[in-house]
């Protein structure tokens, strides 16, 4: 895994744990995001974009089932493109 995979999986943990445990949580991270100044709130879209989406993907009016899926599906894609070079397959 790459440096930046740690932290990546560390924050799905977060987001998954938040989720299950305190899902109020979310909520009020979310607000927090919107009230922030417009330059500050893109920063924080362009920096977490996979976790701040799935807030957003969270607050949308979708079915919890898609929510989920989409969810996933993001968390997925980040961990995976965060393994980097390495999880290439060597043919010597």
């Amino acid at each position: 895994m790459s440096l930046l995979g740690y932290p990546i999986s560390i924050l799905w943990i977060v987001f998954a744990a938040l989720w299950i445990f305190w899902s109020g949580t979310l909520g009020q991270i979310f607000h927090w995001i919107q009230g922030l100044p417009l330059v500050f709130e893109v920063l924080v879209w362009i920096f977490f974009l996979p976790w701040v989406g799935a807030l957003w993907i969270w607050h949308r009016s979708w079915p919890l089932w898609l929510k989920i899926l989409v969810i996933v599906v993001i968390a997925i894609v980040t961990t995976g493109g965060s393994r980097g070079k390495n999880a290439r397959i060597r043919k010597d």
